[in-house]
């Protein structure tokens, strides 16, 4: 079946759709906190389609950066969240492009 989600046009009443198409079926939303200079979990396991929520517990700016530049949540400041779908392309090793002692792995499959 072909669902939708659809929201009624302010003239006339008519149902607008809000998505283009069937709904996609999601992946887990997996989470990693950054503390004190440290990814929590230090290795994760995710497949494509899944979310993963990077969130910044520090006073210090963080990020985490693929280390082949494959995917990279932006620098998050104290108490930023980012969330991003992992792909087929995204490689697992990761660091903060601030603190490049800081690193952590991805086990994607």
């Amino acid at each position: 079946m072909d669902r939708r989600t659809f929201v009624r046009g302010a003239l006339g009443g008519a149902l607008i759709p809000l998505s283009p198409g069937p709904i996609a079926a999601q992946g887990e939303l997996r989470e990693v906190s950054i503390r004190n200079f440290v990814y929590e979990p230090e290795t994760l396991a995710v497949k494509p389609g899944d979310q993963i929520r990077f969130t910044n517990h520090d006073l210090a700016p963080h990020t985490a950066t693929a280390d082949d530049g494959s995917w990279d949540t932006g620098t998050l400041e104290k108490g930023q969240s980012v969330e991003l779908t992992v792909t087929e392309e995204w490689t697992g090793d990761y660091f903060c492009a601030h603190h490049p002692a800081m690193t952590a792995k991805l086990i994607i499959g």
